[in-house]
């Protein structure tokens, strides 16, 4: 079934294609009431052994049992429309930090400190109740017109072991994945601290933190333990050195040498940007 603009679907009629992924496509819908909604609908052209639905099916029931959060997207329900697997979300008006960068929007520079508070909220939430996400990444952190920061797509997300544990499957966004994921080495929700690392350093700088002449050469960095992270500050002088501090040890090669909780990050940001 093609799904098109203004088209009805079940109750709802599709009025704006938001976005197109690999899994799914996230539609701003309205009810008959004309009430806002946002539809990520699974894609019907998978094969019998792919992993997409599997994926999205995870999502689904991840969100299903997190407590709500203000800086998580806020779930509804998760359901078939039309012989179409979709989960039902709040709408929220606003792009993914990724866009927001590109264009240098001028939110990023009053409220940076607001935003990077506001992430490292949400992955403490979902860690504080026994998930991690492993996908933390610009394109996943939603941004309000507002100025409010929500943390989507949890298809990766699984519980968090008592013990470092291997996945049986990479799945994720390399340039954002801790070595230990990478290489395929156990791992535990301190995958996502080093995420954080990578985004916050990016946000701050405009570059990732491990360069290459070619994306090849960026996972060679990312994977080298003597690897020489530059300076938060050497790009961005006006980073305060105690946050660059929080941020490279969020980076540390090792799992054991970076925070072991968020809340410990969220304690050195305070610390750093003086927050009380």
């Amino acid at each position: 079934m093609t799904l098109e603009e203004n088209s009805l679907f079940g109750e709802y009629r599709l009025r704006e294609l938001i976005s197109q992924g690999g899994i799914a496509s996230i539609w701003l819908a309205t009810d008959k009431s004309g009430a806002s909604f946002a539809i990520r609908v699974l894609h019907d052209t998978f094969s019998s052994t792919s992993t997409g639905p599997r994926l999205f099916r995870n999502g689904c029931a991840a969100l299903t049992v997190l407590p709500r959060h203000p800086n998580i997207i806020p779930y509804i329900s998760h359901k078939k429309i039309n012989g179409r697997e979709c989960m039902l979300l709040e709408y929220v008006e606003g792009d993914n930090l990724r866009m927001l960068t590109l264009r240098s929007d001028p939110l990023l520079d009053e409220l940076l400190s607001d935003l990077m508070l506001d992430m490292a909220a949400a992955i403490d939430h979902i860690h504080r109740h026994g998930w991690m996400h492993l996908d933390i990444k610009p394109e996943n952190l939603i941004v309000s017109r507002a100025g409010h920061l929500m943390l989507c797509d949890f298809d990766t997300a699984v519980a968090i072991p008592n013990v470092p544990i291997r996945m049986d499957t990479k799945s994720g966004t390399p340039n954002y994945m801790p070595p230990e994921q990478l290489s395929g080495w156990p791992l535990d929700q301190r995958a996502d601290i080093y995420s954080f690392g990578v985004t916050i350093y990016e946000l701050l700088t405009h570059g990732k933190p491990f360069e290459g002449r070619t994306p090849q050469e960026m996972l060679q960095n990312q994977l080298d333990s003597r690897y020489k992270i530059r300076s938060v500050r050497q790009f961005n002088p006006a980073v305060p050195v105690a946050l660059e501090e929080v941020i490279l040890k969020c980076l540390a090669y090792l799992p054991e040498r970076r925070y072991q909780s968020m809340s410990q990050v969220i304690l050195g940001m305070n610390g750093a940007l003086g927050v009380r």
